[in-house]
């Protein structure tokens, strides 16, 4: 449809509006039986999980007490014929207080402090033009975008 006039504006709006419905509608039934199938999926594999879960606690108890037996000196795992078990050692974390950056400073460990220094661009939109070139800064306008924005007026009532 060519526009031609405020009147095809309008009109394109309103076909954009019930668009934007139909659409909305499309994704809304979408994510409706997607949640659905979901459901159903966990709801049928519920028993299956449960079943697993304690599959794997028991053989986590039986390596637990058998460990010496079950693995060779130095290893955490083992291969058997229809898969591997065994014990994946996690990373360490590191937890600090409120005050433990500045008493690293205090100590001399400043090296084990992260300090980030950053300009405030806020700030700096307000500098004219010489003190951006004495600082190298660009100031990039903004680009301008076109939008439409459709009222929920135009949408028919049998779309939502």
């Amino acid at each position: 449809m060519k526009i031609k006039n405020l009147k095809d504006v309008e009109e394109t709006i309103k076909v954009i509006a019930q668009l934007d419905a139909e659409i909305s509608a499309i994704d809304n039934e979408a994510t409706k039986a997607i949640n659905a199938a979901k459901e159903k999926a966990a709801q049928a594999s519920v028993e299956l999980t449960a079943q697993r879960e304690k599959l794997l606690e028991n053989l986590k108890n039986y390596s637990d007490d058998h460990r010496s037996e079950i693995y060779e000196e130095g290893k955490k795992s083992r291969d058997f014929i229809n898969g591997t078990i065994g014990y994946r050692q996690g990373t360490d974390k590191v937890e600090v207080a409120e005050d433990t950056a500045e008493l690293l400073i205090q100590a001399g460990f400043s090296n084990c402090v992260k300090i980030k220094k950053e300009p405030v661009k806020a700030a700096l939109k307000n500098f004219d033009a010489a003190q951006r070139k004495d600082f190298h800064i660009n100031l990039i306008p903004g680009s301008e975008s076109f939008y439409c924005k459709a009222a929920e007026r135009a949408i028919p009532e049998h779309v939502a």
